[in-house]
């Protein structure tokens, strides 16, 4: 959320909010409340409710909670960073993220892209917007259990036909249950969060909070059209550059939906993190290969090189030791004698000669 402004929309001064504070080791979530004394933009200043927290809570500068508003209707959190903790519990803390309600959380959600159409009706009974709701299923299901026989007679005939030429009477196969208006053609996709329980959209035009939305969304594999009918539980208006549209992010839960059709939002959401999965092994595992052969092998080869010099330096200088004592060695046994030397060695001589007589 870039509009720190639209924080005060759900946080403001003597308001009581919900606080999740994580316990040590990761052993789960403890929760308290709070009562807030002051918000500036993104930062709130706020008084927990007692003074000393059980053994175990960490609460320290830099420690990731959550703040909690909103009634059970309309739910919803954002996660700070305590930025400074003041006398008697007093915290000052810096609101990171954006604004999401509890409501969406019941089921896993994804960033996609879908055509989506979406209709503000005038009726907001929820029993007659229910049996409306009903009434398009039924239909939307015989046009499609009709579409598929035409599509079977149509197999029959072109495989029982006598002349080949007439192959060409055969109608094209859209594949099973695909809506054969062309008006989806048109449809820009949307980028929503979806997610078994609800859908977040940027929208241009402005929602009432608990306002009911005839929702249709066309899920692409395996094609189908999903008819919902959806509550507003929030909407926060976007910073916009002047001369561009007014633009909404608005969070809509699903009221009425065939269980059928939440099993293909739960399916594709499945689908699309299984292949985000499998590229990112494939990332990785391309990278520990790149890594290998690239920043690893030179590691290898310089280390190997090293070694290598380690090995021929130390045969060079016991070479060179084994050459000297060699040379010296020989110097020693073979050296020229001097006068002195010789003139003693031959006394010892006649010496000998003389008593061997």
């Amino acid at each position: 959320m870039s509009d720190m402004v639209s924080y005060a929309s759900y946080f403001s001064a003597g308001m009581k909010i919900g606080v999740s504070i994580p316990l040590a080791a990761d052993a789960g979530l403890f929760n308290d409340w709070a009562r807030i004394h002051e918000v500036d933009e993104d930062l709130v200043v706020m008084q927990l409710s007692r003074d000393h927290l059980p053994d175990g809570v960490l609460l320290d500068v830099g420690q990731l909670i959550e703040l909690k508003g909103g009634s059970d209707e309309t739910g919803y959190s954002c996660r700070a960073i305590v930025v400074s903790e003041g006398e008697e519990r007093e915290l000052l803390v810096r609101l990171i993220g954006e604004i999401v309600t509890d409501e969406l959380r019941e089921f896993y959600r994804v960033d996609v892209f879908l055509p989506i159409k979406y209709y503000i009706s005038a009726e907001q009974r929820p029993n007659v917007l229910e049996n409306d709701w009903l009434a398009r299923r039924e239909k939307r299901l015989a046009d499609e259990l009709l579409r598929r026989q035409q599509r079977w007679e149509s197999r029959l005939a072109t495989a029982n036909a006598d002349l080949p030429q007439e192959r060409h009477l055969e109608q094209p196969d859209h594949g099973q249950g695909q809506d054969p208006d062309q008006s989806w053609d048109t449809i820009v996709p949307l980028a929503a969060n979806i997610s078994g329980g609800g859908i977040r959209i940027i929208a241009h035009q402005e929602f009432s909070i608990g306002q009911y939305v005839l929702l249709e969304i066309l899920m692409p594999v395996p094609r189908r059209i999903v008819d919902a009918v959806v509550r507003v539980v929030f909407i926060n208006r976007n910073p916009v550059v002047i001369g561009e549209r007014d633009s909404y992010n608005v969070a809509l839960k699903f009221v009425f939906i065939d269980e059928r059709d939440r099993d293909a939002i739960v399916n594709h959401i499945a689908a699309i993190q299984l292949q985000r999965l499998r590229q990112l092994r494939e990332h990785y595992a391309t990278r520990t290969a790149v890594d290998f052969t690239g920043e690893a092998g030179e590691a290898l080869q310089s280390r190997a090189q090293l070694t290598a010099r380690r090995l021929l330096s130390g045969l060079f200088f016991f070479l060179i030791v084994f050459i000297l004592f060699y040379y010296f060695n020989g110097y020693l046994s073979h050296r020229p004698k001097g006068e002195i030397e010789q003139i003693f060695d031959n006394s010892v001589r006649r010496y000998q000669e003389l008593r061997l007589k």
